[in-house]
């Protein structure tokens, strides 16, 4: 697997924010970071049973939206050597217990699982799942086992949009995956996400895909076209219908986990 060394590197946005995106977006998010900041995320881990000898399962609470204790499962080799690729695999609340919990982690991965209340389609920022969505990133990554540049994000059915949201809020994610429908009760907030995004997104045909393949890294683009006169997609963004899903996903995380000092471009507002 090639290596890249290449910097990461601040850019302008070309023009300001898109009219359709919800009035004071980027203010928002940056006070509701603020107001998180003093909020330690804290992951409590305690021992769990694991059906493997060689994987070890650990249950995990950490605090999320204004400090309310999110609840899911780490799944990690046992006796791993070293720091860990990891993924955050993000599930509605009540679908932790199926059969396919260690998919990765038999591959030498840290695997959360988190559960996620429903969407809030009265609330147009959606801000306490989008908000656990990003502290379940920052949890996984204050663990010593592993390595906080190669973690990937994965979220399916209905809470899959909260994918989105994350990359949307953090520029430095190894990739995501996204396999479910996006609400049209947070369309706006979404493509407003996506347009930030600068991290590599796999997604499956839904309710929304196109827009998000359309809309994907496009200020990054814009950006560095206005440095290097050149106007190209410079975010990776692929729309799947791969049917075996396990594979898929085991191809496009280890792809992008594998990868250390990849040049992301970082919009600033």
């Amino acid at each position: 697997m090639p290596q890249y060394d290449l910097p990461l590197v601040a850019v302008a946005p070309a023009a300001p924010p898109a009219t359709d995106e919800p009035a004071n977006f980027d203010a928002f998010w940056s006070q509701a970071f603020a107001a998180h900041r003093d909020i330690e995320v804290a992951p409590v881990l305690s021992a769990a049973s694991a059906r493997a000898r060689d994987l070890t399962v650990e249950a995990v609470t950490f605090a999320g939206f204004e400090g309310y204790p999110v609840a899911g499962r780490l799944i990690t080799p046992t006796g791993a050597g070293s720091t860990l690729p990891g993924l955050v695999e993000l599930r509605p609340a009540g679908r932790t217990a199926d059969r396919d919990l260690e998919w990765l982690a038999s591959g030498g991965f840290a695997h959360l699982v988190v559960e996620l209340p429903p969407d809030d389609l009265d609330d147009p920022y959606n801000r306490v799942v989008f908000t656990d969505a990003v502290r379940a990133v920052q949890a996984l990554r204050t663990l010593a086992r592993v390595d906080p540049s190669r973690v990937a994000v994965l979220g399916s059915g209905p809470v899959a949009a909260a994918v989105v949201a994350a990359a949307g809020l953090l520029p430095d994610l190894a990739c995501a995956m996204v396999e479910g429908d996006i609400p049209a009760a947070h369309k706006d907030s979404l493509v407003a996400f996506a347009r930030r995004a600068s991290t590599p997104l796999q997604l499956t045909n839904g309710a929304g895909a196109q827009v998000l393949l359309e809309e994907w890294g496009i200020n990054a683009a814009q950006a560095l076209a206005a440095m290097t006169g050149s106007v190209e997609r410079v975010v990776e963004c692929v729309l799947t219908t791969e049917s075996n899903t396990a594979a898929r996903r085991t191809r496009w995380i280890a792809a992008h986990t594998q990868l250390t000092n990849v040049f992301v471009p970082q919009i600033a507002y």
